[in-house]
C-alpha cells in the first residue's frame, strides 16, 4: 500500500514540476455579482466552438491559445451577458480579475429582489443547466431560505428525494423511493465513513452537519465515470465553503421554542474569511452551534409470530440536542497555473436523553385475577457522534490539460458518553415492575401464542383511531403506578462504540483538451477502510434479599416530567397513569450509591465473554481501488455526449466471532469483486433556454456492514434474532434516464423526466418466525440477495415566478416538484414486493413570496409509505407510514449588514408512523415531534 501511495505522491510532484514549464498562454478570471462569485457561468470565445464554465468559486480558465486578440462573451440565468475584449501576448497569462455581471432589469424593486434574493436560485439553475449529467443544485443561500438545519434536510425539497428522520431531525437521505444506503452521500466528492448507534449500513447520518457549513448541494440523478458510483438511487454531494474573493465576516445569532418541551432553542454561526493584498493566500473559519431542547411522545407495539401485541411501549422522551460545526479552509495560490488547499472538519452531535419507558405486558395475563404486569423503565443517556477529516491537494493547469489530486483523512465515531460513569458508559436503563394491575379481559385473548391484545382490524378493542379505546386496557380507569409497589427488577449497561476510518483517501484527475470539440478525462482514486464495532449488553439483579421498592429511594424520585401532556395530540388521558420515576440526576446516582448491592446475570446479558452478541462485534477492512477514463465531445452548438468508463475493485476482510461447543472461536471472511460500470450521456440543447438529457449508466452498493458480520445476536426484549450474511454480492443496477428543461428568462425552471432501473442481486432484510434456544415465536432477520428487480418513475418539477402577473401578485411564485415511482422485487421465495424504501409518491409544495428586502416561504413536504422489511405475509411486513410535514421561514434584509430571520418547524406537527401491513390500522411505532419555532439576526460585513 506505502509504494503506491509513493508513487501517486511522486506523480503528483512531477506534474507540478512540469506545469512551472508550460509557456502556452493563458486567460483566468472570476466571475461574480455585487457579493459572491457566480460558478456554472458560460464562458464561450467568439470564432471557437469551445465552452467553459466557471467552477464552484466562480473561476474559469481559459489555456492552449494563440496570442491575438479575443473576444470573450460571459452569459449567466438573471444576468445580463458580458462582452469583453483582451489582446493576449505571447508567453503570458492574462488575469481578468473580478468580473461583475448584472442582474436583469425590469423595475425598481426587481433590481433589489434579484440582488438579494434570487441570486441563490440563479448560481443554482446555472450550475444544473450547464451539467452534462442530470442533477439539481442547491446555493447556501438557498438552503437558508428555508429552517432546514442540518444537511440531510437542506435536500428534502429536491423532486425524487426524501429522508428519514430522528426525533423530528432530518437523518438519512434517499434518493427515488430507494434505501438510504443505495445512495451515495458525499463531502467534496468523498464518501464519508459512516458510525451510529444502531445502524450498521454504509447511509450517512448527516444530522450532526450544520447546512451553515455547506455552499453548494449537487443531487446527482445519474453518475458520470469522475465520480464515485456506489449509489444504485444516485448521489448526494455536499461541498463546503471556500475561502472568499474578498474579507468577510458573518455572524448569526438566533433563539426559540420548542412547543413540546415547553423550553428554548439557541443557535449562533460565525464565517470569517478573506484573501492577503496580493489574493495568493485565501483562509477560511466557519463555526456553527446549535443547542435545543426536545421532546419527544411514542408509543410502539410488539408483535411475537402473529397479530397479536404481546407488549404496548409508552415513551416519553426528554432531551438537550448540541450540534457543532466546524470547517476551515485555506488556499494558496501559486501561480496562475497552480493552486493548492488545505480543508479541515469537525463535526459533532450530542444528546443528553433522559426517557421513560412504560411497558404493559399482555402476554403476563393471568385469567384467574385479571392482572398482568406493568414495567417502568428510568433511561438516561448521553449519544455522541464526531466526524473529522483533512484534506490535501491541488489544482494545476498544463499547456492543454488540467490536473486535479487530493489527499483526505477522515474518522468518524460514535460512543455513549460518561453515563453513570467513565468504566460505564452506556444506554443506561433502571427498571422496575408492578404486577397484578387489573387490566379489562376484554382486550385479551389467546390464539395459540398466549395471552395477547389485538388490533380492531384483527377483531380486538386497540384502535388507533379512538385514544380512548386503545389506552383503555386499565380495569381501573383512576390506576396511577404505585412507587410503593414497583419492584427493582434489574439495571443494564447498553454498550455501543463504533468508529470507522478512512486513513487515506488518494484521488488524482488528469483532464486533457484535445481540441475545441473534444476533452478526455482519466483519474485513480484509492481507500483504505478500517471499521471496529464493538457491543454489550449487561444485565445486574440485586444480589442477596428481597429487591427493594421504588419508593425506597424517595431522595431519587420525582415526577415525570411533561408526564401528564403525553401524547396530547391525540387527546389521550393515558399520561395520567404514570407515577413517580427518578429523575435524571438520581438515576445516576442510584448506580454510585448501590453497586455494592448488584451482580452481573450472566444469563440474561449480551457479551463475547458470554459466547453471546456475536453480530454486533466485529471488524471491516475494506480497500478500494478505482480507475476510470471517459470522453466529452460536442458534436456541434446542440449536442454533446459524454462515454466512459469506471472500474472499482473492492476488498473486503470481515473478522468477527462464531460458537463451537460453547467455545468463542474468532473467524474471518473475505469477499473480492470488481465492478464494470459503463456510462454514457447525451445532453440535446434545442436552444439557449432547453436541454434535453439521455443517461445509461451502471452503478452498483456494496452491502452494508451490519450485513456482512459472520454473527448473529439474540435480542430477549424484542425476541428477535438478528443476524448476517457475509457472502453477499453486490448489488447491481442498470439505468436510463431521460430528462426535458426549460429555463426561464427571469430565473426559473421548468422540468420532466422518466427513470428505470434493472437491478440485480438486491439485498433485502428477511425475516421468518422460528425458535431459539427453546424459546418459540422468535422473528428472525437476516439479510439475503434477492432475483432480479426493477423500479420506474416519472420527475415532474417547476420553478416559476410569477412577475408575468400584475400588480402585488408579481411578487409570489412557487416551486413544485412531485415523482411518481413503482416497483417489483422477487423473493427467494417467490413473493413477489415492492423494493424495500420505495415509496410510490413524493410532492414537494413551495409557496414564496419576494419583495425588495422581504422573503417568506412555505413548505410542504409528502412521503408516501414503504416497507422496511418483508416477511411472508403481508400482515406481518414492517412498513415506515405517509409522513407530511409543513415548515415556514421569513426574513427581512434591513440594510446591506442586518437581516432578521423567522422559522416554524412541523406546523402540522403529524406522526411518525410504522405499522404492520399496508395500512395503518395496525401501527408499530408511533411519534410524535411538537411545533418548533426560532427567531435571529444574520450580520454580514
Amino acid at each position: 500500500m506505502g509504494s503506491k501511495i509513493n508513487n501517486l505522491l511522486f506523480l503528483f510532484f512531477v506534474c507540478c514540476t512540469i506545469l512551472v514549464s508550460a509557456q502556452k498562454q493563458l486567460i483566468i478570471g472570476i466571475v461574480l455579482d455585487e457579493s459572491q462569485p457566480l460558478p456554472g457561468a458560460s464562458i464561450k470565445i467568439k470564432g471557437l466552438s469551445r465552452d467553459i464554465v466557471t467552477d464552484t468559486d466562480g473561476r474559469f480558465t481559459i489555456n492552449d491559445l494563440k496570442a491575438g486578440q479575443y473576444s470573450i462573451e460571459i452569459g449567466y440565468i438573471g444576468y445580463e451577458t458580458k462582452i469583453i475584449g483582451v489582446d493576449l501576448k505571447s508567453g503570458e497569462t492574462t488575469d481578468l480579475g473580478l468580473i461583475k455581471l448584472a442582474a436583469k432589469q425590469q423595475n425598481i424593486d426587481e433590481v433589489v429582489v434579484t440582488s438579494t434574493l434570487k441570486n441563490s436560485e440563479a448560481r443554482a439553475l446555472s450550475l444544473q443547466k450547464n451539467a452534462i449529467n442530470i442533477t439539481n443544485v442547491i446555493a447556501s443561500d438557498g438552503i437558508g431560505k428555508l429552517p432546514d438545519r442540518n444537511a440531510a434536510e437542506t435536500v428534502q425539497r429536491v423532486q425524487g428525494v426524501s429522508i428519514e428522520r430522528d426525533q423530528g431531525e432530518g437523518r438519512f437521505v434517499s434518493l427515488r423511493g430507494l434505501p438510504p444506503f443505495w445512495a451515495s452521500t458525499t463531502i467534496n466528492g468523498n464518501r464519508l465513513p459512516t458510525a451510529e448507534e444502531e445502524t450498521t449500513s454504509r447511509a450517512t447520518a448527516f444530522d450532526f452537519f450544520p447546512t451553515e457549513l455547506i455552499s453548494y448541494v449537487h443531487v446527482n440523478k445519474s453518475f458520470t465515470p469522475d465520480m464515485e458510483a456506489d449509489g444504485i438511487g444516485g448521489g448526494v454531494n455536499f461541498i463546503t465553503k471556500t475561502p472568499p474573493t474578498k474579507q468577510e465576516l458573518k455572524i448569526t445569532l438566533g433563539s426559540g421554542y420548542n412547543a413540546k418541551s415547553d423550553k428554548g432553542v439557541y443557535n449562533l454561526g460565525l464565517l470569517y474569511g478573506g484573501r492577503t493584498k496580493d489574493k495568493k493566500f485565501g483562509y477560511l473559519f466557519n463555526i456553527a452551534h446549535f443547542t435545543r431542547n426536545w421532546s419527544t411522545d411514542n408509543f410502539e407495539a410488539r408483535r411475537s409470530g402473529d397479530e397479536g401485541v404481546f407488549r404496548l411501549e409508552l415513551r416519553d422522551y426528554n432531551g438537550v440536542r448540541k450540534t457543532t460545526g466546524i470547517n476551515t479552509a485555506f488556499e494558496y495560490v501559486l501561480s496562475p497555473k497552480s493552486t493548492f488547499y488545505l480543508k479541515g472538519m469537525y463535526g459533532t452531535l450530542s444528546d443528553d436523553e433522559t426517557h421513560y419507558k412504560h411497558r404493559v405486558r399482555f402476554d403476563k395475563f393471568s385469567s384467574a385475577n385479571n392482572t398482568a404486569r406493568v414495567e417502568l423503565q428510568n433511561i438516561h443517556n448521553l449519544l455522541i457522534t464526531e466526524l473529522t477529516s483533512v484534506s490535501l491537494g491541488g489544482i494545476h493547469t498544463l499547456n492543454k490539460s488540467k490536473i486535479d489530486w487530493d489527499l483526505s483523512y477522515y474518522d468518524n465515531r460514535f460512543k455513549y458518553g460518561n453515563i453513570p460513569d467513565k468504566q460505564n458508559n452506556s444506554y443506561y436503563v433502571i427498571k422496575y415492575t408492578q404486577s397484578g394491575v387489573g387490566i379489562n379481559p376484554s382486550y385479551i385473548a389467546d390464539h395459540g401464542n398466549g395471552p395477547r391484545a389485538y388490533w380492531k382490524a384483527d377483531g380486538g378493542k386497540l384502535d388507533y383511531k379512538d385514544p380512548d379505546a386503545l389506552f383503555g386496557f386499565y380495569s381501573d380507569p383512576n390506576f396511577k403506578m404505585d412507587a410503593s409497589q414497583m419492584k427493582f427488577t434489574d439495571l443494564e449497561f447498553y454498550k455501543v462504540f463504533v468508529e470507522e476510518k478512512d486513513k487515506i483517501v488518494a484521488a488524482f484527475n488528469h483532464e486533457i483538451n484535445v481540441s475545441d470539440q473534444l476533452t478526455l478525462k482519466y483519474g485513480f482514486k484509492y481507500r483504505d477502510k478500517e471499521r471496529n464495532a464493538r457491543f454489550s449488553d449487561i444485565f445486574y439483579n440485586w444480589s442477596s434479599g428481597s429487591a427493594p421498592l421504588l419508593s425506597d429511594f424517595s431522595q431519587y424520585i420525582t415526577t415525570q416530567p411533561n408526564g401528564t401532556k403525553y401524547l396530547s395530540e391525540m387527546n389521550a388521558h393515558i399520561g395520567n397513569t404514570f407515577g413517580p420515576v427518578l429523575s435524571t440526576s438520581g438515576m445516576d446516582q442510584f448506580w454510585f450509591q448501590n453497586q455494592g448491592n448488584l451482580k452481573i446475570n450472566p444469563a440474561d446479558s449480551e457479551a463475547l465473554e458470554y459466547n453471546k452478541a456475536l453480530g454486533r462485534n466485529f471488524d471491516v477492512f475494506e480497500k478500494h481501488a478505482d480507475a476510470y477514463g471517459m470522453g466529452t465531445y460536442k458534436i456541434n452548438d446542440k449536442i454533446t455526449v459524454l462515454g466512459g468508463i469506471r472500474l472499482s475493485n473492492t476488498d473486503t476482510k470481515v473478522k468477527g466471532y462464531s460458537v463451537i461447543d460453547n467455545t468463542l472461536v474468532p473467524v474471518e471472511n473475505t469477499k473480492k469483486y470488481l465492478a464494470v460500470l459503463p456510462m454514457l450521456h447525451i445532453k440535446y440543447a434545442l436552444n439557449d433556454k432547453t436541454n434535453l438529457r439521455f443517461a445509461a449508466t451502471r452503478t452498483f452498493s456494496r452491502p452494508n456492514f451490519g450485513d456482512l458480520t459472520p454473527g448473529g445476536t439474540y435480542i430477549e426484549a424484542d425476541n428477535e434474532f438478528k443476524g448476517g450474511n457475509p457472502n453477499l454480492n453486490p448489488t447491481y443496477s442498470l439505468n436510463f434516464d431521460m430528462m426535458g428543461e426549460y429555463y426561464f428568462s427571469n430565473v426559473g425552471i421548468l422540468s420532466g423526466g422518466v427513470f428505470y432501473k434493472s437491478i440485480t442481486d438486491p439485498i433485502f432484510q428477511d425475516s421468518f418466525i422460528g425458535s431459539y434456544n427453546g424459546m418459540n415465536g422468535v422473528q428472525f432477520s437476516a439479510p439475503n440477495n434477492g432475483k432480479e428487480a426493477w423500479l420506474g418513475g416519472l420527475e415532474l418539477g417547476i420553478n416559476r415566478r410569477f412577475d408575468f402577473l400584475p400588480g402585488f401578485l408579481q411578487y409570489f411564485g412557487t416551486q413544485l416538484n412531485a415523482t411518481f415511482m413503482t416497483s417489483e422485487m422477487e423473493k427467494p421465495s417467490g413473493r413477489t414486493v415492492a423494493l424495500p424504501y420505495q415509496a410510490k409518491q413524493l410532492y414537494n409544495v413551495q409557496l414564496f413570496f419576494e419583495k425588495k428586502g422581504f422573503n417568506a416561504r412555505l413548505a410542504y413536504n409528502y412521503k408516501g409509505k414503504y416497507a422496511v422489511e418483508y416477511a411472508e405475509e403481508d400482515i406481518n411486513d414492517s412498513y415506515y407510514g405517509k409522513y407530511s410535514s409543513l415548515d415556514f421561514g421569513a426574513s427581512y434584509q434591513f440594510t446591506k449588514y442586518l437581516m432578521v430571520y423567522a422559522d416554524v418547524n412541523n406546523i402540522l406537527n403529524k406522526p411518525l408512523i410504522y405499522h404492520f401491513g399496508k395500512d395503518e390500522t395496525r401501527p408499530e411505532q408511533v411519534e410524535y415531534y411538537g411545533v418548533r419555532c426560532n427567531l435571529g439576526i444574520k450580520l454580514n460585513f
